[in-house]
């Protein structure tokens, strides 16, 4: 199999061109009009932002959607740790049950009842062909003026480690309850992925981007690796800083493929691999992936970049 020559690699490091993020901008600005215009929601505390590769600036071009966050600020939704009680929160906080519009026949919040909402004011934004409900997002369907998006509607989520210190994110709403809360950190993984990159001399997030795009045209010869693009970013993250000090693009990824190879051969790294959150593990039994899957990708990519 012919190693992808260096010209090409250098090629699949750059951003999304001026012309599609000016199609990004319409998506995002049609969806903030879509929530600006429900009569309903437009009365509460909501916070609608971008997230998701476009944000991060991981995105390749051409093949990415825009990932919108319309986050309801009306509730906290908490998780305590380290002894932590929502006695103990509630009296520091000075906060009580749940009193808003989303509840249930038995006074609990009723997120459901939001994401039907946000549903509804999509529709009445794009037309109900150009939108699809799935478990976790609405996802509207790629036009002329604009990009392919999937809107994220979620609450407040806050994990408390004591009454004044939380680490605080979104909560999304699925229609399948997984049996677990569906915690996402969309502010901290911006942050770290900024930092990362300069760090690296702005190399960590085209190096994300080089893997990104073998996959998209590879995978099918290379079935392997067609995983998820949040799992690629994640394994680039976790590669040390002097790694990406390499003198090329193609050795650059190696030296990251290697690395990755490496640190994960056993079961004892997924106590350090982290998401680029760094508060959530990246190999856990909540994942969509293992351990496993992530060496066969780091296997197959390694058979299309190998000198």
């Amino acid at each position: 199999m012919a190693s992808i020559p260096e010209s090409q690699l250098s090629n699949w490091t750059k951003p999304a061109s001026d012309s599609e993020d000016a199609r990004r901008e319409r998506t995002e600005k049609a969806i903030r009009k879509a929530i600006k215009d429900s009569a309903f929601l437009s009365t509460l505390p909501i916070r609608v932002y971008a997230k998701g590769s476009y944000k991060n600036n991981t995105n390749v071009r051409l093949a990415s959607d825009v990932d919108i966050a319309v986050e309801y600020e009306g509730i906290i939704h908490p998780d305590y740790r380290d002894g932590t009680t929502e006695e103990d929160v509630r009296n520091y906080e000075g906060s009580g049950p749940y009193a808003g519009p989303f509840v249930d026949n038995y006074g609990n919040a009723a997120m459901g009842q939001f994401k039907d909402a946000v549903g509804e004011a999509l529709v009445n934004e794009f037309g109900s062909g150009a939108i699809t409900r799935s478990n976790k997002v609405f996802t509207v369907r790629e036009a002329s003026q604009h990009l392919a998006a999937d809107v994220v509607p979620c609450s407040t989520d806050r994990t408390y480690f004591s009454p004044q210190n939380f680490q605080q994110g979104i909560r999304l709403i699925p229609d399948r309850s997984p049996g677990h809360p569906v915690q996402n950190y969309p502010e901290q993984h911006f942050q770290n992925g900024v930092e990362k990159n300069k760090n690296t001399y702005l190399r960590f997030k085209s190096v994300v981007r080089i893997l990104k795009n073998l996959r998209n045209h590879r995978k099918d010869e290379s079935p392997l690796l067609d995983v998820p693009s949040y799992l690629i970013e994640c394994l680039v993250y976790n590669v040390p800083n002097t790694v990406f000090l390499a003198d090329d693009w193609g050795a650059r990824t190696r030296s990251a493929l290697i690395h990755i190879w490496e640190d994960t051969e056993e079961a004892e790294c997924e106590k350090r691999w982290m998401e680029v959150n760094d508060f959530k593990y990246l190999f856990h039994s909540y994942q969509k992936w293992n351990r496993e899957q992530a060496r066969e990708f780091v296997k197959a990519a390694w058979n299309h970049v190998k000198s």
